[in-house]
Formats: C-alpha cells, structure tokens, sequence
C-alpha cells in the first residue's frame, strides 16, 4: 500500500461474501484453518492469511454463529533445503522431519517447533488466537490414521484425480511419462525406522521413501527407503506415515472438519492443488470440502518474499516498527485477490494515515457519509483488542520519530513530558487520559526502531556530546554575530514554534546573511548535519537550556 493508494475508497464487499457463502454450508460450528510448513522463519505475508481467517471468525460470531480458527503448523514436512542463515548442515538432516531436527538456537524441541513458536508469539498482538495443531502431533491420532487408510484403500481413486488434475497442462510425452509413473504410484510415504527420513535428496533431487504395495485385508504397507536402503512389510499403525502433500490438505480438511481455508495465489489456481484437494474430498472422503478463499500474496518493496529463500520480514519485525493495526487495515481494505505491498519507508506516513482512520470511527474526522459507514464496519475488524468506547489519542508517528531519537540529549521523563504537551495541544486536552500515556512509551520505541532500521539520511537523528571542533573553526564573523544574536532572542521569551521560524529569518537579515545560511549554521552545530528536522518545533522540542548551552559552547 502507497500512501496514494491509501486515500482509494475502501471495499469489505468481500468479506460478506465469504461470510454468506460459509453460512449456504448451514454447519452447526464452523471452523476456519489456515496453515504454513515450518522451513524458516515465517515472513508477515503470512499474516494476510492469519488476519483473513480471523475476520471470517469474528463475523460469523458477530453473527451468533458458533466459530473457531485453527493452524496448523505443517512441522512434519522433509527437509528440503535450510535458509542461508541456519548452521545446521544439510547433508544431515535432508529429508528429516523438521519436527525431529534439533533447535540449533537451543530454546525448544526441535527445529519446527522453534520455528512454529516464533510466528504463534505474535499471534495475539496481530489480534488473532487461533488453535494452534502441530501437523507431527496430528498423525500420530487416530483419525488422522484414519484418514491415511481412507487414502490407501481410495488410491486408484486418487492416481486418477492426480492425472486429470497434474497432467491436464503436460504436452503428450511428458502426460504418459506421468501416466505411466502413476500406476505403481502410491500416495502415502514412510518415515524410515532406520535412518529417520521422509526422503532422500534435496531440491530438484527428491526421491520420498513411498509406499510401494498395500494390502486392503491386513492394512500392511511395503516400503522401501530411499536413503539407506531398509525395508518391511508391516501394519499401518505400526509406521510414521505422511500423505503426500496434495492429499495431505484434504485429509486434513476431513479431520479437522474445515469450513473454510484461505489460500495463497500459488494454491488456488484454477486446477491447482486446491482444487485437486477439493475433488479428493468430493470422490475420497465423501464430502464437498471447505470454501475456498484465494488471495495475492504480500509483497516487500515490490519483491516476492520466501521463507526458504531468506528473504523475510518478519511479522516480529513489523511489530518492532509498526502497528498491527496498520497491517490488519492494510490487508481488509482491498479486496485479497488483490497483491499488497508493504513500503517499510513510507510506514509513517501510513501509521498518520490510519490514526486519521481511526479518528473517523470516532467522529472526530469530517468526511462523507459512505466513508463514516466503511469506518463503522472496517474500524472494528482491524483493531487487535476490544474497541474503547471513546478515542485514545496518539502520538503522531512523525512526530515520534524525531522525539524517539533524543535520548541522548533529554531524560525518558522530559520526553514523556515534551510528549503530553504535543497530544494535549493536538486534541484540545487539558490532561492526557492515563490510556493514552501507555500507548506513547510503545509508539517511540517503533518509531526508533524504524528509524535506525529503514530511515533515510534526513530522518536519523545522532547528536554528538559537543560541537566538533572542525565545525566550530568554519564559523566566521558573521556566523557568530548571527548566534549571538540568536541567543539573545532565545534569552528573551519562550517562543511557539512558528515564531522560532520566523526569528531566525528576522535575525539573518538583521546581521547581514542569507537565511539559507543560517539555518545551515544552526543545523551544523545543533546536529552536525547540513539540513534535519524542521527547526522551530526540533528547538522547542529539547528545549531553551540545551540549546543556549549548545550554541554558547562555540562563541
């Protein structure tokens, strides 16, 4: 999202259309899943997912219909490949369950549930609480194994599903390659008793330890392992036993009983893999599976982000520099067939922009009467914790930004302090509300965080102890006298920050210099920078002591 693109009318239009084509299912409880395999730290363009099937949620609940969400974390999926930041070596655990690979951070049981537990932390202050289903717990019940049964004994079944719906695009060769492959094709793999793997090889050379016979009667499978070479007969029960990944969903659709599954764009495809899952629902399993949701990805700076590929922003690291309001109103504004685009430059602009949202709902904003009516029915749905019966103001990001960064030169309680006054002029308060005051302490500390993370030259703000000497030996004659003079306006009476303006305009004339001169001086030896903050409010910002001694230091 642009900030142009963030003044564009809103449209929640979709969300009650998934919502009625839930309700046409006319269950007695729905539940609602989403899920993510475990190959690296999770990047925030989950949380598209996460949010939508939230919302899905909480307006079936608005509705009084009983609803849950759920998500699996899908930590049973092979090792194919490790994230160029992990020191685990390859050659080892490729093909292991990521559910039975070490943490190498050390802080959990393994290297799934590391990662399954750094994006489940960030759930609640993203709003959402989903049910949290590990997918190796998951094969280990027996309705999952089940499910495994069902797939075994439908395998003809689904050997005709995969080439109608895989092969639907090959050209004649490679169709009856596939063909041909598919009918010693089972779609059920072996977690090796020996060696530990799903697997053999990494990308582009995977070869799964599949099931190669299964008998109806006894419920015994054959395998062979394609790492080590072991094999068996034996019961099903008896196995650590995976479905391969486009019978997977829909088995787990069966058990979890799923209404509904949003899916990314990848997935959802006409004839993609959720439509294969829909159809082995509809001729496997009985049923005709969950609504279907499709949404575009999030994108980072215009760039596809990948888990396994490295390229992440975190949704940690959104929470250390932005609201997750922010992103939740990023995400329901458009429709979610729609790409979103996150603009880590731009997020104070977009953080001013949906405080202005926000004041809206609350009436304090004049705007048309469709506008009032979206904030009425999107404001609620972005916001991550219940909705406070009057408006909290916030400190401008912009604002905190600059303020966040003068910890060096003011105490925390003359931040605050310098803080209180701005919201109380801002909003015609005579005392900050004691909820406010809270929210301040959360907003500078984003607000740092973005600007040492992705602040430009202009927005960092890095005040040395003293005035360098090669700064002070440039100022000449004139340059002092302008100081001088400037001190003695600043001796005289507290001014407002259009009136500091204008003095310095009115105190360049008077000593003979071009106004561009001197800001450029006072900006060298307040900051030792050419050009910064705006100076009226940066000088009434840390106040008449820090500067007179400042500039006194060099005359």
């Amino acid at each position: 999202m642009t900030s142009e693109e963030s003044q564009d009318e809103f449209s929640v239009h979709w969300i009650r259309d998934i919502v009625n084509e839930v309700l046409e299912r006319n269950q007695e409880h729905h539940t609602i899943v989403t899920g993510k395999s475990m190959s690296g730290s999770v990047h925030v363009g989950f949380m598209k997912e996460i949010t939508i099937a939230d919302v899905i949620k909480r307006e079936l609940q608005a509705l009084g219909k009983k609803a849950k969400t759920v998500f699996i974390s899908d930590d049973y999926d092979p090792i194919r490949s490790f994230p160029p930041s992990l020191t685990l070596s390859p050659d080892e655990y490729m093909g292991i369950p990521y559910s039975d690979a070490p943490d190498p951070y050390g802080c959990c049981e393994s290297l799934g549930a590391h990662w399954t537990n750094e994006l489940v932390d960030t759930f609640p202050e993203f709003g959402a609480d989903p049910e949290v289903v590990l997918q190796s717990k998951l094969y280990e019940t027996k309705e999952m194994l089940e499910a495994v049964r069902i797939c075994l004994e439908n395998t003809e079944t689904i050997r005709a599903i995969m080439v109608e719906y895989v092969a639907r695009d090959f050209d004649d060769k490679q169709k009856a390659e596939y063909i041909e492959a598919m009918k010693t094709w089972y779609p059920v793999s072996v977690v090796c008793p020996e060696c530990g793997r799903l697997q053999s090889g990494g990308k582009g050379e995977i070869v799964p330890n599949r099931v190669t016979a299964y008998n109806k009667e006894s419920h015994e499978v054959s395998y062979i392992c394609a790492h080590c070479g072991h094999s068996e007969t034996t019961k099903i029960e008896k196995l650590r036993l995976k479905l391969s990944w486009r019978v997977d969903w829909p088995a787990k659709w069966y058990v979890m009983n799923t209404t509904c599954e949003p899916a990314g764009k990848d997935h959802a495809v006409k004839g993609g893999s959720y439509d294969t899952g829909l159809e082995i629902s509809r001729r496997v399993f009985g049923w005709s599976g969950p609504v279907k949701v499709p949404f575009e990805w999030v994108r980072l700076g215009g760039r596809d982000m990948g888990t396994s590929k490295g390229v992440v922003f975190t949704p940690r690291s959104w929470l250390n520099t932005a609201p997750a309001e922010l992103f939740r109103y990023m995400v329901l504004r458009t429709d979610p067939e729609k790409a979103n685009n996150i603009q880590t430059d731009i997020i104070p602009d977009l953080v001013d922009i949906y405080d202005s949202f926000e004041q809206v709902y609350y009436g304090l904003n004049e705007v048309d009467s469709d506008k009032q009516e979206l904030a009425r029915v999107l404001y609620p749905l972005t916001e991550v914790r219940p909705i406070n019966a009057q408006y909290l103001p916030k400190l401008s990001f912009k604002f905190a930004v600059l303020t966040s960064q003068l910890q060096g030169i003011l105490s925390k309680d003359v931040i605050l302090e310098r803080c209180y006054t701005v919201l109380k002029k801002q909003h015609n308060l005579s005392e900050v509300p004691p909820e406010a005051k809270l929210l301040i302490p959360i907003r500078l500390s984003r607000a740092y965080n973005w600007a040492k993370e992705f602040g430009t030259e202009q927005d960092i703000i890095d005040v040395p102890e003293a005035v360098p000497h090669d700064i002070i030996s440039t100022l000449d004659e004139y340059d002092r006298r302008f100081l001088s003079s400037f001190v003695e306006v600043l001796q005289q009476a507290s001014l407002d920050d259009d009136a500091l303006q204008t003095a310095i305009f009115d105190v360049a004339r008077d000593v003979g210099i071009k106004p561009k001169r001197a800001f450029l001086i006072l900006y060298r030896v307040l900051l030792s920078r050419k050009s910064g903050p705006r100076l009226g409010p940066f000088l009434n910002l840390v106040g008449n002591d820090w500067v007179l001694d400042r500039i006194i230091s060099v005359l």
